[in-house]
């Protein structure tokens, strides 16, 4: 099996020969993954553009790469953010790696939990994106209601009753809502 080779979120315009990287993504790689040398690594701009290049001192020289690719589906997932902290993240995570396209933070009258502050948010989405080796980062929207929902597609709601959802027919461009947390 070969070695793990780093996936790094790189959003501004790939218009040089190499290209940099902010502080905490190098900081990552020389501290954490003791990176040295060219290293190959794999790269995206998070709206679906990928490459593979080498590291080295701070930047990352380019390589092979795949022009930007439309996602495979447009799901929103509109969620009553919980009270713990802990799950907040394990959603936005767990959202992030699965593809999901945009997450929105539904506020309704039994919603326990308040969204975390944006850059947190951003910085758990971009984590893994780079952790699932993905090319497109997930859309962190603003808090909405129920009325505000049907702005960002089709709504289907995670009935408890288990009511098939399939029967709804295809996802793409619907919001799933979940929540809020305690029924």
């Amino acid at each position: 099996m070969g070695r793990h080779i780093p996936h790094v979120y790189l959003p501004e315009a790939w218009d040089r020969e190499r290209l940099h990287l902010d502080d905490k993504t190098r900081d990552h790689l020389e501290k954490v993954l003791r990176l040295g040398g060219a290293t190959p690594v794999t790269y995206t701009d998070g709206v679906g553009a990928i490459g593979e290049g080498k590291y080295e001192a701070g930047f990352v020289e380019r390589g092979d790469e795949e022009a930007a690719v439309g996602r495979s589906h447009e799901v929103a997932i509109a969620v009553a953010p919980p009270k713990n902290l802990n799950r907040i993240r394990f959603i936005v995570e767990k959202l992030a790696e699965l593809g999901v396209a945009r997450l929105l933070w539904l506020q309704t009258e039994y919603t326990e939990g308040r969204p975390p502050r944006a850059d947190k948010v951003r910085a758990w989405a971009r984590a893994s994106l780079e952790q699932s080796r993905g090319t497109w980062l997930m859309e962190v929207g603003p808090s909405v209601t129920m009325a505000d929902v049907a702005e960002y597609g089709r709504v289907l709601v995670a009935d408890r009753s288990g009511s098939d959802i399939e029967a709804a027919g295809h996802f793409r461009g619907a919001v799933l809502c979940v929540g809020p947390e305690g029924g």
